[in-house]
């Protein structure tokens, strides 16, 4: 869920940035009925503090049951582990960032290193928790299909934190170093002060060739591993339906040998 609140505010303040762009010399000239009442503002601030304070705990927790108990150590709960600190992330860096700026502030008051830094933690965690959730799917899918190798692979820590890196690696390649390098290649900027937005926010092309990478090629990849558990998993009650029919068969057609 805080996931796809944080993919979604990240939007929310990309739309805020573009509704401004007529405005963006100064936030004090725009027209005060534009603005949130006092009331909507309040109200946006109680729920995101009480959001933050939720993810925060929640996480907390988490975190805490692995320190405490170490029969939780096993691998697929490290990869939710893994999942958990994303959300971590979002709780107590990128929502108060936000809070502050375009619900208390109303734009961006932290310069252009800290927004690049907010950014980037932003499409990290974000895809971070995609790529988590493609992969507890595929420790489900092992854990159905191939129960054998499943319960070797429990036992070997050092795999598991090579998958947990991998997916914060792959997670960085693909919106990091855009965020971060792409006006200096471009030699100029396009965000003006006080907005906070990723440069190639308007370069459809990007847009596009990204979304294969942290939307569609993982959606396809969870329905994949989930159908495939579901035949799996049929195809075993399947199985075990006929042999208690040939068994049931078996015994009405001898009846003295079901006595002792």
């Amino acid at each position: 869920m805080f996931r796809f609140i944080l993919r979604l505010d990240t939007r929310v303040a990309e739309n805020v940035s573009i509704n401004q762009h007529k405005g963006a010399r100064s936030i004090e000239n725009s027209d005060p009925e534009d603005q949130f009442s006092g009331g909507v503002q309040i109200l946006l601030m109680a729920l995101m503090s009480l959001l933050i304070v939720i993810t925060f705990l929640g996480n907390a927790f988490v975190f805490l049951a692995f320190i405490v108990d170490r029969r939780l150590r096993t691998q697929s709960n490290f990869f939710l582990l893994n999942l958990a600190i994303c959300d971590f992330f979002v709780g107590i860096f990128s929502l108060p960032l936000y809070l502050k700026n375009y619900i208390f502030n109303r734009r961006w008051v932290l310069g252009k290193s800290m927004c690049k830094m907010w950014l980037v933690i932003d499409y990290l965690a974000t895809l971070s928790s995609m790529y988590n959730i493609v992969l507890i799917s595929y420790d489900r899918f092992l854990s159905v299909t191939n129960p054998v190798a499943y319960r070797v692979q429990q036992k070997c820590i050092r795999s598991t934190v090579v998958k947990m890196a991998t997916v914060w690696i792959l997670a960085f390649l693909l919106y990091g170093p855009a965020v971060i390098f792409w006006e200096y290649v471009a030699g100029y900027s396009k965000v003006p002060d006080g907005e906070c937005s990723p440069e190639f926010f308007h370069k459809k092309y990007y847009l596009l060739f990204t979304s294969l990478f942290d939307f569609f090629s993982p959606l396809a990849v969870i329905i994949y591993f989930s159908l495939r558990i579901y035949l799996d998993i049929r195809q075993r009650i399947k199985s075990k339906c006929q042999q208690m029919k040939i068994c049931s068969s078996e015994a009405k057609a001898n009846p003295n040998d079901a006595l002792p």
